[in-house]
C-alpha cells in the first residue's frame, strides 16, 4: 500500500499547480493507464490520506480553540512564571504547546493531563486573584 500512498501524495502535490480543468485531464488520462486493481487501491490510499489529513485538521482546530480561548487573559498572565510554577517548564516550553510549534520535526501539543493541568492552574489563579479582592474590599 505504500507506494500507492506515494503516489496519491505525489497527485495532491502536482494538482496543486495546476487549473481544475489541467488536474481533470490528467487524471484521465493517469488512471486510464491503471488496471482496475490498482484503481481500487490508489482509492484506498486517497481514503487512507485524508483521513490522516482530517485528523491532522482536527488536532490543528483543537489547538487553535485551545489558544483563542485564552484570548483576552493571556495580557495578564506572566506566562513565564505560570510555565515555572505550574508545570515545572520554561517559557518556551509552554509557547511551543500554545502555538503548535514544531520540536524535533513535530508540532509541539499539550498532552490530555496538561490541558487540565492548565485548566487547574487557571482556576488556582483566578483563586488567588478572589482571595487578595476580597481582602483589599
Amino acid at each position: 500500500m505504500g507506494k500507492y500512498n506515494q503516489e496519491v501524495e505525489n497527485l495532491l502535490t502536482l494538482g496543486r499547480s495546476m487549473s481544475e480543468e489541467e488536474f481533470d485531464n490528467y487524471l484521465d488520462s493517469y488512471f486510464g493507464n491503471k488496471s482496475d486493481s490498482e484503481k481500487g487501491k490508489i482509492g484506498e490510499a486517497t481514503l487512507k490520506i485524508k483521513l490522516s489529513k482530517l485528523e491532522q485538521i482536527k488536532k490543528i482546530d483543537d489547538e487553535i480553540s485551545f489558544l483563542t480561548q485564552l484570548e483576552g487573559i493571556e495580557t495578564f498572565l506572566n506566562l513565564s512564571q505560570f510555565s515555572k510554577r505550574y508545570f515545572g517548564k520554561t517559557k518556551s516550553w509552554l509557547f511551543q504547546r500554545l502555538h503548535g510549534w514544531n520540536v524535533h520535526g513535530k508540532p509541539a501539543r499539550f498532552t490530555e493531563s496538561e490541558k487540565k493541568r492548565f485548566s487547574e492552574a487557571l482556576i488556582l489563579l483566578s483563586d488567588d486573584i478572589r482571595n487578595v479582592a476580597q481582602k483589599l474590599a
